[in-house]
């Protein structure tokens, strides 16, 4: 029996080759899902987002698996064979290396780049075209496929085929599409609609620290910086956005790139990418924002997404309570 993952976006296919989705932007269950996976005997993963990488937090939580970012976009585009003969032999040669070793490939949503590539390592391993096919879209609804004709044109080379030969798996990749139609975009709209929006928070800085936050990104030419924080957030994700206030007002952007790190000294230090920083713009500061400010509540605040409007958008001096 295949292990069942109950947290992490992915299914295995076989003993040894699981496919799937990226980690959650939410740092908590994007460990949960992690753990998961290296518990399952994951020992190598191959990202095939060209959009993205999780490659740090891998490397943060999980040093001993092997990483291998193989890009590719998604963009309905026919697929060089060199790419799959690429990741084919990076499998390949990692399943033949250590006889415990298990693989995931992954991309964004697991619908068409991960799928379509399982499916030319599944032909490697010398599995029919259509059981492959039948064995993707069984573990994982989602697949699409998109690029199986790319993957199909890759391995009849690879092969060497006849005309004949040619003939008859194109002709069973047609009529599996055919039997197995998934509408794409209703299928992402799908997932979409159960993906949480990024979390919005509030970063307390003190009078004199835009200033210095501005000498730091003049002096290193660097955009990206470690906030001292309170404590480490259960909703923080990549990518949230971070609004700097002081009592004075506005004073910038940032976005979160990577989990909390805790200090020796008990703090947390959150790494940011500023987006924007400027000098105090004045703004109407929400009941739970000035009752926080007051009393000096910890770092960050959560923002709800009524804070988070009336903060970027109200103008200036209007009471967002009355």
């Amino acid at each position: 029996m295949l292990p069942e993952l109950a947290v992490a976006n992915a299914v295995f296919l076989t003993e040894r080759i699981a496919l799937g989705g990226d980690l959650s932007p939410n740092f908590r269950v994007a460990k949960q899902q992690l753990d998961e996976l290296v518990d399952a005997g994951i020992t190598h993963v191959a990202d095939l987002r060209s959009e993205w990488s999780d490659e740090v937090l891998v490397r943060g939580w999980a040093p001993q698996v092997t990483y291998l970012h193989h890009r590719v976009e998604d963009a309905g585009q026919l697929i060089d064979p060199k790419w799959f003969e690429q990741l084919v032999t990076w499998v390949h040669d990692a399943l033949e290396a250590d006889s415990s070793a298990k693989v995931l490939v992954h991309c964004h949503m697991g619908v068409n780049r991960a799928p379509s590539a399982a499916l030319a390592v599944l032909l490697d391993q010398g599995m029919g075209l259509r059981d492959a096919l039948d064995r993707i879209r069984a573990a994982r609804p989602v697949a699409v496929i998109d690029y199986a004709g790319s993957v199909l044109s890759w391995y009849l080379t690879r092969t060497g085929a006849d005309t004949r030969t040619r003939h008859n798996l194109r002709r069973a990749l047609v009529r599996w599409r055919q039997s197995h139609d998934l509408d794409v975009e209703d299928v992402i709209r799908s997932i979409r609609s159960q993906e949480s929006p990024n979390s919005r928070w509030a970063v307390r800085l003190g009078p004199k620290d835009p200033e210095t936050l501005g000498r730091v990104l003049a002096d290193s030419g660097e955009v990206a910086v470690g906030l001292t924080i309170d404590y480490e957030p259960d909703d923080l994700g990549q990518l949230d956005e971070v609004l700097f206030l002081t009592e004075a007002g506005l004073n910038g952007r940032a976005l979160v790139v990577g989990p909390a790190q805790q200090m020796e000294n008990d703090s947390w230090v959150l790494p940011v990418m500023i987006t924007e920083l400027f000098l105090a713009v004045a703004v109407p500061l929400p009941r739970a924002v000035r009752d926080w400010f007051a009393e000096r509540g910890p770092n960050p605040l959560l923002l709800s997404r009524e804070d988070y409007r009336v903060l970027t958008t109200r103008i200036a001096g209007e009471d967002p309570d009355d």
